[in-house]
């Protein structure tokens, strides 16, 4: 089966891969569209993602949507469309029996080497971690319930979004998801903040009460100015480097608390600590998502959420290299960029 295989840095081409057959419990899919994740576009970009490299060439990504192929004896109909959770979980480690499944000690992962992603003409996978999703669902756009997921379960660790002063520290497509799921949990007022221009104007689309562009403005001092020096109680890190999360910092309220989400370029942060200290900040990691697909999928079908606005620009399989390129350069009004198979 033909394949996007990335050789090296900033080098991904069309391949072959032995094709994919299910194992028991697994279920054969034939790809439809991969949206190209921050976390792709550091392995491409810089060759690793949180210190998890490769050798030899890979299958990038893990945010997918296509339609079963072969139901294989599991619950799932010939023919539906689907949309896979990436991670699967053992089952028998004690994260996994406290119920934080995507803690796992023994995680497999699509998309993190040794293990392939999905930029694949057919992918088998657990039936457990495939879902069906509605009808209405373009399914290039279906992919984004897997960034919707953890802007879920960012929104579900935060201890006070309701009645919160909010800010969302990038406007990708997971700070854009954040943002909407801010509002639906009852946000008060939501500030948004990135250096890229269309990114903002969807932010106010999507609900913020108030956009800065990092660059032209100093985010906290703006941020500070309007709040009458007192800062905001709930602040979301989705930017992905250690000057974003400092701006968190210094614009959260004294106990207040910062989500980070983000993916830094490099392995580690460099923070003030008398500002944590002093003002008992609180801060939370996000892993991913915690079981949140049925939830996310409901709220598509609702409507409450929108997958549309974040998808900005479609590849064929054949033009793998330009969409990563577009993905890591974020030009053109690109929020997340998807390769489609068929």
């Amino acid at each position: 089966m033909r394949a996007i295989l990335q050789y090296g840095i900033r080098d991904v081409r069309l391949g072959e891969r032995p094709d994919s057959r299910p194992g028991p419990g697994e279920v054969l899919l034939r790809t439809r569209s991969v949206t190209i994740c921050a976390s792709d576009t550091h392995m491409f970009a810089e060759g690793n993602v949180g210190g998890v490299s490769w050798d030899g060439p890979f299958v990038p990504g893990h945010e997918v949507a296509g339609v079963v192929e072969d139901p294989n004896g599991t619950h799932l109909p010939a023919g539906a469309a689907v949309v896979v959770d990436p991670a699967v979980a053992c089952h028998n480690c004690d994260m996994c029996a406290e119920g934080m499944f995507h803690l796992c000690r023994n995680l497999k992962f699509c998309d993190l080497p040794p293990v392939d992603g999905a930029m694949r003409e057919l992918l088998a996978w657990p039936a457990e971690r495939v879902f069906e999703v509605p009808e209405s669902v373009d399914v290039v756009e279906a992919p984004l319930i897997e960034p919707l997921c953890v802007a879920v379960h960012a929104v579900e660790l935060a201890s006070r979004p309701a009645d919160a002063v909010v800010a969302v520290v990038g406007c990708g497509a997971i700070g854009l998801f954040t943002l909407q799921m801010a509002k639906v949990r009852g946000a008060k007022k939501i500030f948004a903040t990135d250096p890229i221009p269309e990114r903002l104007e969807a932010a106010r689309r999507l609900g913020a009460d108030e956009t800065i562009q990092v660059g032209p403005q100093d985010p906290v001092a703006e941020i500070l100015r309007q709040t009458g020096g007192r800062g905001v109680d709930l602040v979301f890190e989705v930017a992905g480097s250690t000057e974003a999360l400092q701006q968190c910092l210094d614009v959260v309220r004294p106990a207040g608390e910062v989500v980070v989400i983000g993916i830094p370029p490099v392995d580690e942060y460099q923070l003030v600590a008398s500002s944590l200290r002093r003002r008992e900040l609180t801060l939370r990691f996000v892993r991913r998502q915690n079981e949140n697909y049925p939830e996310a999928i409901e709220l598509v079908r609702q409507g409450t959420i929108q997958l549309g606005p974040m998808l900005t620009h479609r590849f064929p399989m054949e033009r793998a290299q330009e969409a990563f390129e577009l993905a890591e350069r974020k030009v053109d009004g690109a929020v997340r960029v998807a390769v489609t198979f068929g």
